[in-house]
């Protein structure tokens, strides 16, 4: 059994809640980051992704383009229930915690490299087309 301790990117980018869209696009240019965490005071409130930021202008702020709350899993988690838990939250990603700590995050990257999970497009929530019903 993969723990998703094993699997998880160590490599955390954070930004603040009152950040611009403008700022995440020079710090996702700069680390290469796919998925960018929101803090408010060290405390974890969102997430934005790639979506997020083809969706937004660049004078709109985190705290209106982020994802939340954030689906959070722990280190000690099989991998296996880390994916169905991004799969029932169409996220991106999950943040890594524990206890308020962030130690990382797990995508569909890290779960397709541990064997887990087959690529599957991102599509964030508040995107999601909803089936068309058919006309009589």
């Amino acid at each position: 059994m993969v723990l998703v301790s094993e699997s998880m990117n160590r490599r955390v980018v954070t930004v603040s809640l009152d950040a611009s869209m403008a700022e995440v696009v020079s710090v996702v240019q700069r680390t290469g980051a796919e998925h960018v965490l929101v803090t408010d005071e060290g405390t974890l409130v969102g997430v934005l992704c790639a979506a997020d930021l083809r969706n937004g202008r660049l004078e709109d702020r985190v705290r209106d383009r982020m994802s939340c709350p954030a689906a959070t899993v722990r280190p000690d988690v099989p991998v296996e229930d880390a994916a169905a838990t991004l799969t029932a939250c169409s996220a991106g990603c999950l943040p890594v915690a524990v206890g308020g700590l962030i130690l990382g995050t797990l995508s569909e990257a890290e779960l397709i490299q541990a064997g887990v999970s087959e690529p599957r497009p991102h599509c964030r929530r508040a995107h999601r087309q909803r089936p068309r019903r058919a006309r009589a």
